[in-house]
Protein backbone atom coordinates (compact mmCIF):
# COMPACT_ATOMS: atom_id res chain seq x y z
CA UNK A 1 0.00 0.00 0.00
CA UNK A 2 1.45 3.36 -1.06
CA UNK A 3 1.73 6.09 1.54
CA UNK A 4 0.25 9.38 0.35
CA UNK A 5 1.83 12.47 1.89
CA UNK A 6 0.23 15.90 1.46
CA UNK A 7 2.54 18.92 1.88
CA UNK A 8 0.95 22.38 2.21
CA UNK A 9 2.81 25.69 2.09
CA UNK A 10 2.18 29.00 0.35
CA UNK A 11 5.90 29.36 -0.52
CA UNK A 12 6.47 27.31 -3.68
CA UNK A 13 10.28 27.24 -3.25
CA UNK A 14 9.98 25.82 0.27
CA UNK A 15 7.24 23.40 -0.85
CA UNK A 16 9.34 21.98 -3.70
CA UNK A 17 12.37 21.69 -1.45
CA UNK A 18 10.34 19.68 1.07
CA UNK A 19 8.98 17.45 -1.67
CA UNK A 20 12.47 16.78 -3.03
CA UNK A 21 13.76 15.97 0.45
CA UNK A 22 10.99 13.44 1.04
CA UNK A 23 11.44 11.77 -2.34
CA UNK A 24 15.19 11.40 -1.86
CA UNK A 25 15.05 10.29 1.78
CA UNK A 26 12.08 7.91 1.97
CA UNK A 27 12.38 4.30 0.89
CA UNK A 28 9.56 2.36 -0.73
CA UNK A 29 6.53 3.59 -2.61
CA UNK A 30 5.35 7.03 -1.59
CA UNK A 31 3.15 9.56 -3.33
CA UNK A 32 3.91 13.19 -2.53
CA UNK A 33 1.03 15.61 -3.14
CA UNK A 34 1.52 19.37 -2.77
CA UNK A 35 -0.83 22.32 -2.28
CA UNK A 36 0.00 26.04 -2.06
CA UNK A 37 -3.10 27.04 -0.07
CA UNK A 38 -5.60 25.66 2.38
CA UNK A 39 -8.36 25.61 -0.24
CA UNK A 40 -6.19 23.65 -2.65
CA UNK A 41 -5.23 21.21 0.11
CA UNK A 42 -8.90 20.58 0.88
CA UNK A 43 -9.60 19.82 -2.79
CA UNK A 44 -6.67 17.41 -2.99
CA UNK A 45 -7.82 15.64 0.18
CA UNK A 46 -11.39 15.34 -1.12
CA UNK A 47 -10.16 13.76 -4.36
CA UNK A 48 -8.05 11.24 -2.46
CA UNK A 49 -10.92 10.26 -0.18
CA UNK A 50 -13.45 10.05 -3.04
CA UNK A 51 -11.05 7.78 -4.94
CA UNK A 52 -11.06 5.40 -1.99
CA UNK A 53 -7.41 6.03 -1.21
CA UNK A 54 -5.92 6.79 2.19
CA UNK A 55 -4.02 9.95 3.09
CA UNK A 56 -1.24 8.84 5.42
CA UNK A 57 0.46 12.09 6.41
CA UNK A 58 -0.29 15.83 6.22
CA UNK A 59 2.50 18.39 6.66
CA UNK A 60 1.16 21.93 6.76
CA UNK A 61 2.64 25.35 7.28
CA UNK A 62 0.96 27.42 9.99
CA UNK A 63 1.04 30.97 8.63
CA UNK A 64 -0.69 31.05 5.23
CA UNK A 65 -2.94 33.64 3.58
CA UNK A 66 -6.65 32.89 3.60
CA UNK A 67 -6.51 29.95 5.99
CA UNK A 68 -4.01 29.27 8.76
CA UNK A 69 -2.59 25.82 9.38
CA UNK A 70 -4.63 25.10 12.51
CA UNK A 71 -7.91 25.81 10.70
CA UNK A 72 -6.78 23.73 7.72
CA UNK A 73 -5.78 20.75 9.86
CA UNK A 74 -9.12 20.82 11.70
CA UNK A 75 -10.99 20.75 8.38
CA UNK A 76 -8.71 18.07 6.94
CA UNK A 77 -9.23 16.01 10.09
CA UNK A 78 -12.97 15.99 9.38
CA UNK A 79 -12.26 14.61 5.89
CA UNK A 80 -9.49 12.19 6.83
CA UNK A 81 -9.47 11.59 10.60
CA UNK A 82 -6.89 8.79 10.48
CA UNK A 83 -4.21 10.89 8.75
CA UNK A 84 -1.17 11.87 10.83
CA UNK A 85 -0.81 15.67 11.05
CA UNK A 86 2.43 17.64 11.38
CA UNK A 87 2.51 21.45 11.50
CA UNK A 88 5.38 23.77 10.60
CA UNK A 89 5.61 27.18 12.18
CA UNK A 90 8.11 30.01 12.06
CA UNK A 91 6.26 31.76 14.86
CA UNK A 92 5.31 30.65 18.29
CA UNK A 93 1.53 30.43 18.42
CA UNK A 94 0.39 28.48 21.45
CA UNK A 95 -3.33 28.87 20.75
CA UNK A 96 -3.02 27.60 17.18
CA UNK A 97 -0.95 24.62 18.24
CA UNK A 98 -3.32 23.86 21.11
CA UNK A 99 -6.31 23.92 18.75
CA UNK A 100 -4.55 21.63 16.28
CA UNK A 101 -3.75 19.20 19.09
CA UNK A 102 -7.28 19.19 20.52
CA UNK A 103 -9.33 19.33 17.33
CA UNK A 104 -7.08 17.74 14.69
CA UNK A 105 -5.10 15.25 16.78
CA UNK A 106 -1.82 16.98 15.89
CA UNK A 107 1.07 14.50 15.95
CA UNK A 108 3.95 17.01 16.19
CA UNK A 109 4.93 20.56 15.28
CA UNK A 110 8.32 21.57 13.87
CA UNK A 111 9.91 24.99 13.83
CA UNK A 112 10.54 26.57 10.47
CA UNK A 113 13.07 26.48 8.93
CA UNK A 114 13.30 22.81 9.93
CA UNK A 115 16.28 20.58 10.29
CA UNK A 116 16.30 18.04 7.43
CA UNK A 117 17.31 15.13 9.64
CA UNK A 118 14.66 16.04 12.18
CA UNK A 119 12.06 16.31 9.42
CA UNK A 120 12.86 12.90 7.95
CA UNK A 121 12.90 11.29 11.41
CA UNK A 122 9.51 12.86 12.16
CA UNK A 123 8.05 11.74 8.81
CA UNK A 124 9.28 8.16 9.21
CA UNK A 125 7.97 8.02 12.76
CA UNK A 126 4.61 9.44 11.63
CA UNK A 127 4.30 6.94 8.75
CA UNK A 128 5.12 4.08 11.11
CA UNK A 129 2.47 5.31 13.55
CA UNK A 130 -0.03 5.56 10.71
CA UNK A 131 0.77 2.04 9.52
CA UNK A 132 0.37 0.63 13.01
CA UNK A 133 -2.94 2.45 13.43
CA UNK A 134 -4.16 1.10 10.10
CA UNK A 135 -3.15 -2.46 11.03
CA UNK A 136 -4.90 -2.10 14.37
CA UNK A 137 -7.98 -0.71 12.63
CA UNK A 138 -8.00 -3.65 10.19
CA UNK A 139 -7.66 -6.13 13.07
CA UNK A 140 -10.46 -4.40 14.97
CA UNK A 141 -12.68 -4.51 11.88
CA UNK A 142 -11.92 -8.20 11.50
CA UNK A 143 -12.71 -8.81 15.17
CA UNK A 144 -15.97 -6.91 14.79
CA UNK A 145 -16.80 -9.01 11.74
CA UNK A 146 -15.98 -12.20 13.60
CA UNK A 147 -18.00 -11.08 16.64
CA UNK A 148 -20.92 -10.14 14.43
CA UNK A 149 -20.73 -13.54 12.75
CA UNK A 150 -20.56 -15.30 16.13
CA UNK A 151 -23.50 -13.26 17.42
CA UNK A 152 -25.48 -14.25 14.35
CA UNK A 153 -24.55 -17.91 14.86
CA UNK A 154 -25.57 -17.70 18.52
CA UNK A 155 -28.84 -16.03 17.52
CA UNK A 156 -29.56 -18.68 14.91
CA UNK A 157 -28.59 -21.44 17.35
CA UNK A 158 -30.84 -19.92 20.01
CA UNK A 159 -33.76 -19.82 17.59
CA UNK A 160 -32.98 -23.38 16.50
CA UNK A 161 -32.84 -24.60 20.11
CA UNK A 162 -36.06 -22.76 20.90
CA UNK A 163 -37.78 -24.43 17.96
CA UNK A 164 -36.36 -27.80 18.97
CA UNK A 165 -37.54 -27.28 22.55
CA UNK A 166 -41.00 -26.39 21.30
CA UNK A 167 -40.97 -29.46 19.10
CA UNK A 168 -39.83 -31.65 21.99
CA UNK A 169 -42.44 -30.09 24.25
CA UNK A 170 -45.09 -30.81 21.64
CA UNK A 171 -43.87 -34.38 21.19
CA UNK A 172 -43.94 -34.93 24.95
CA UNK A 173 -47.69 -34.26 25.04
CA UNK A 174 -48.63 -35.77 21.67
CA UNK A 175 -49.72 -39.29 20.82
CA UNK A 176 -47.26 -40.34 18.10
CA UNK A 177 -49.76 -42.46 16.14
CA UNK A 178 -52.83 -40.23 15.99
CA UNK A 179 -51.33 -36.78 16.53
CA UNK A 180 -53.86 -36.06 19.31
CA UNK A 181 -52.83 -35.17 22.85
CA UNK A 182 -51.55 -38.04 24.98
CA UNK A 183 -52.57 -39.17 28.46
CA UNK A 184 -50.00 -36.90 30.16
CA UNK A 185 -51.44 -33.76 28.57
CA UNK A 186 -55.02 -34.88 29.18
CA UNK A 187 -54.34 -35.49 32.89
CA UNK A 188 -52.96 -31.95 33.24
CA UNK A 189 -55.91 -30.39 31.41
CA UNK A 190 -58.43 -32.35 33.48
CA UNK A 191 -56.70 -31.30 36.69
CA UNK A 192 -56.77 -27.62 35.64
CA UNK A 193 -60.43 -27.78 34.62
CA UNK A 194 -61.42 -29.49 37.88
CA UNK A 195 -59.65 -26.81 39.92
CA UNK A 196 -61.41 -24.02 38.02
CA UNK A 197 -64.78 -25.73 38.28
CA UNK A 198 -64.43 -25.93 42.07
CA UNK A 199 -64.66 -22.15 42.18
CA UNK A 200 -67.76 -22.22 40.00
CA UNK A 201 -66.17 -20.08 37.32
CA UNK A 202 -65.89 -22.63 34.54
CA UNK A 203 -68.11 -25.54 33.62
CA UNK A 204 -66.74 -28.28 31.40
CA UNK A 205 -67.79 -31.64 30.00
CA UNK A 206 -65.91 -34.79 29.09
CA UNK A 207 -66.72 -37.15 26.21
CA UNK A 208 -65.16 -40.60 26.35
CA UNK A 209 -65.15 -42.70 23.15
CA UNK A 210 -63.98 -46.18 22.28
CA UNK A 211 -64.06 -48.32 19.13
CA UNK A 212 -66.35 -51.38 19.08
CA UNK A 213 -64.74 -54.73 18.33
CA UNK A 214 -61.35 -53.15 17.81
CA UNK A 215 -59.55 -56.30 18.95
CA UNK A 216 -61.16 -58.27 16.17
CA UNK A 217 -59.86 -55.72 13.64
CA UNK A 218 -56.32 -56.31 14.83
CA UNK A 219 -56.79 -60.08 14.95
CA UNK A 220 -58.37 -60.26 11.49
CA UNK A 221 -56.49 -57.62 9.49
CA UNK A 222 -53.34 -57.09 11.53
CA UNK A 223 -52.01 -54.19 13.58
CA UNK A 224 -51.16 -51.91 10.62
CA UNK A 225 -54.85 -51.85 9.68
CA UNK A 226 -55.76 -51.36 13.33
CA UNK A 227 -53.39 -48.41 13.51
CA UNK A 228 -55.02 -46.91 10.43
CA UNK A 229 -58.43 -47.25 12.06
CA UNK A 230 -57.15 -45.35 15.09
CA UNK A 231 -55.81 -42.60 12.83
CA UNK A 232 -59.13 -42.42 10.95
CA UNK A 233 -61.04 -42.11 14.20
CA UNK A 234 -58.67 -39.36 15.39
CA UNK A 235 -59.28 -37.47 12.13
CA UNK A 236 -63.03 -37.91 12.58
CA UNK A 237 -62.83 -36.46 16.09
CA UNK A 238 -60.86 -33.48 14.80
CA UNK A 239 -63.38 -32.83 12.04
CA UNK A 240 -66.46 -33.09 14.24
CA UNK A 241 -65.23 -31.32 17.38
CA UNK A 242 -64.61 -27.63 17.94
CA UNK A 243 -61.34 -25.78 17.97
CA UNK A 244 -61.64 -24.99 21.69
CA UNK A 245 -62.08 -28.69 22.58
CA UNK A 246 -59.10 -30.67 23.85
CA UNK A 247 -58.87 -33.95 21.94
CA UNK A 248 -56.69 -36.86 22.99
CA UNK A 249 -56.06 -40.57 22.99
CA UNK A 250 -56.79 -41.87 26.44
CA UNK A 251 -55.22 -45.27 25.76
CA UNK A 252 -55.59 -48.21 23.38
CA UNK A 253 -58.74 -47.61 21.35
CA UNK A 254 -60.14 -45.07 23.84
CA UNK A 255 -60.35 -41.36 23.07
CA UNK A 256 -61.42 -38.38 25.14
CA UNK A 257 -62.69 -34.88 24.35
CA UNK A 258 -62.56 -32.21 27.06
CA UNK A 259 -65.14 -29.57 26.22
CA UNK A 260 -64.26 -26.35 27.98
CA UNK A 261 -67.05 -24.00 28.98
CA UNK A 262 -69.62 -26.54 27.79
CA UNK A 263 -72.71 -27.87 29.55
CA UNK A 264 -74.10 -31.40 29.37
CA UNK A 265 -76.58 -30.76 26.54
CA UNK A 266 -73.99 -29.26 24.19
CA UNK A 267 -71.55 -32.07 24.95
CA UNK A 268 -74.25 -34.67 24.22
CA UNK A 269 -74.98 -33.06 20.86
CA UNK A 270 -71.30 -33.14 19.97
CA UNK A 271 -71.00 -36.77 21.08
CA UNK A 272 -74.01 -37.77 18.99
CA UNK A 273 -72.63 -36.01 15.93
CA UNK A 274 -69.41 -38.01 16.25
CA UNK A 275 -71.26 -41.28 16.86
CA UNK A 276 -73.35 -41.14 13.72
CA UNK A 277 -70.57 -39.80 11.51
CA UNK A 278 -69.46 -42.35 8.97
CA UNK A 279 -65.72 -42.90 8.85
CA UNK A 280 -64.97 -45.59 6.29
CA UNK A 281 -65.92 -48.97 7.71
CA UNK A 282 -65.82 -47.82 11.35
CA UNK A 283 -68.39 -46.39 13.68
CA UNK A 284 -67.66 -45.02 17.07
CA UNK A 285 -69.64 -45.86 20.17
CA UNK A 286 -69.74 -42.89 22.51
CA UNK A 287 -70.30 -42.53 26.22
CA UNK A 288 -70.78 -39.06 27.62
Amino acid sequence: MKNIILCVDDESFFLNALRTLLIESLEGNHVIEIAESGEEALEVCKEIVEDGRHLSLIISDFIMPGMNGDELLVRLHALSPNSIKVMLTGQSNVQGIKRAINEANLYRFLEKPFNSADMILTVKSALLAYQRDRELEIRNEELLRINSHLEQLVKERTVELSEKNKELEKLSVTDRLTGLFNRLKLDHVLEDELQRSQYGTNAFSVILLDIDKFKSVNDTYGHPVGDQVLVDVANLINICSREIDIKGRWGGEEFIIICRGTNFEIAMALAERIRVKENGRNRVEVEA
